[in-house]
């Protein structure tokens, strides 16, 4: 019997990640199993990029779910009236939201672990902003990925969430100045698939894959939330 090769991606789309979060923290609590448990790579561009990586260190889908709840409002903050006005001035010299928020939000969830320290193989997109190329943060899961096994898995989190015009780029000493992996790979299950199969040598009969959307639903966790 062919063994399968399972593979989880999880799109961009801001604040509704917490529709896949929430999606997530019902399943485990029905199988009493966690979601990194039942597949064999994870990839995930942006907010999907930020679930994929807690998913992938260990968090439970709860603690990303609760991050969701109790951190969009202070990551995506509401502005109104002259506060509002002025931000739109200043939105267009500089990025609408400060990176600190997600940063200490995600720390909170990953602590400083390196992504070799993954429970599940990992694929996240990015693009670089020094060469103009697309790019791939990758656990060590193959002989010839080595390159960013002791890079801080908040870091890959921070890259492929850092949307233009919404976050600053983000920059990694050594490595480069990264901006959201949805520019150009928003649904990353191609991602994944050519991951699967170029690189990790499964046939195609032996894929299988859940693509899970943020919807496109207008959904609020509340009145205040900001979607982008």
């Amino acid at each position: 019997m062919t063994q399968t090769f399972r593979i989880l991606s999880l799109d961009g789309g801001g604040i509704v990640g917490a529709f896949a979060s929430s999606a997530f923290a019902t399943f485990e609590r029905a199988t009493g199993r966690r979601v990194v448990e039942h597949f064999d790579l994870i990839t995930g561009t942006s907010t999907g990029g930020i679930i994929a990586v807690g998913l992938a260190m260990g968090a439970s889908a709860e603690e990303i779910n609760r991050f969701y709840e109790t951190k969009g409002l202070k990551i995506f903050p509401k502005r109104s009236g002259v506060r509002a006005w002025l931000g739109r001035v200043r939105d267009i010299f500089r990025p609408r939201f400060s990176n600190a928020a997600p940063r200490a939000a995600i720390q909170g969830v990953v602590g400083d672990r390196p992504l070799r320290a993954a429970k599940s193989r990992l694929v996240i997109p990015f693009y670089d902003v020094n060469t103009g190329k697309v790019y791939l943060f990758k656990t060590p899961h193959h002989r010839a990925y080595t390159l960013h096994a002791d890079l801080p898995a908040v870091d890959a989190a921070l890259a492929t969430s850092a949307a233009p015009t919404y976050f600053p780029a983000h920059t990694i000493p050594g490595r480069g100045t990264f901006i959201d992996g949805g520019l150009w790979a928003n649904c990353p299950a191609m991602v994944g698939l050519v991951e699967a199969l170029d690189f990790l040598e499964q046939s195609p009969e032996q894929v299988r894959m859940l693509s899970l959307s943020t919807t496109s639903y207008p959904f609020r966790l509340s009145r205040s939330a900001e979607l982008f």
